[in-house]
């Protein structure tokens, strides 16, 4: 078994704990999917065929929280929607890919323009598409309803679902581990 592109064959949860919180540290740039992880996963439809959206607001406040100490976000899908483009642009993401062909070579993309390396980018995805760059990145996350493949082979599960609060949990980590949450550990 690998963790984070580590081969753990026997490592134990302590081990695995220190080793993602040390991750966490390096991160400068949040990559996130959109269907199953900024949404539900559901695409609804009016009857004029307009396409519907639902964005949980606590993911948003996590995002300008990144954003304002210093994070980037970028939003990358194989799917364009005016919907995400919206919430991002209400939101202050300005690195927004939407209806790409390649999520992977998006990512690589990404790296060269930002001249970042993998392991300084975090990236939460939910399904089979995503595996490449999960594979590849610093710190990798899937929400708790995420397929089983993926939650297998990321280093961090969350207790949140896709659209339910599994961004705001894996931001809010991030950012407790580098000292720049500004609302306390209440709970951890």
């Amino acid at each position: 078994m690998d963790f984070m592109g580590i081969p753990t064959p026997a490592i134990n949860e302590e081990e695995r704990f220190k080793r993602y919180k040390e991750a966490l540290k390096h991160i400068r740039v949040i990559i996130l999917s959109v269907d199953g992880v900024l949404t539900d996963g559901q695409i609804n439809y009016t009857e004029s065929g307009d396409e519907i959206r639902t964005f949980f607001a606590r993911d948003g406040f996590a995002i300008k929280e990144a954003l304002a100490q210093g994070l980037r976000i970028v939003v990358i899908s194989t799917r364009p929607s005016k919907a995400t483009m919206r919430r991002m642009i209400e939101l202050g993401v300005t690195d927004v890919y939407l209806g790409i062909r390649s999520k992977l070579e998006t990512y690589e993309e990404i790296k060269q323009l930002y001249n970042i390396r993998d392991e300084e980018c975090l990236y939460i995805g939910d399904d089979y598409d995503d595996l490449a760059i999960l594979q590849k990145v610093g710190f990798s996350a899937t929400p708790l309803n995420g397929i089983d493949a993926l939650r297998y082979n990321v280093g961090y599960v969350s207790a949140f679902e896709g659209g339910k609060g599994c961004v705001r949990d894996v931001i809010e980590l991030t950012l407790v581990e580098q000292g720049k949450w500004r609302y306390g550990q209440l709970y951890r």
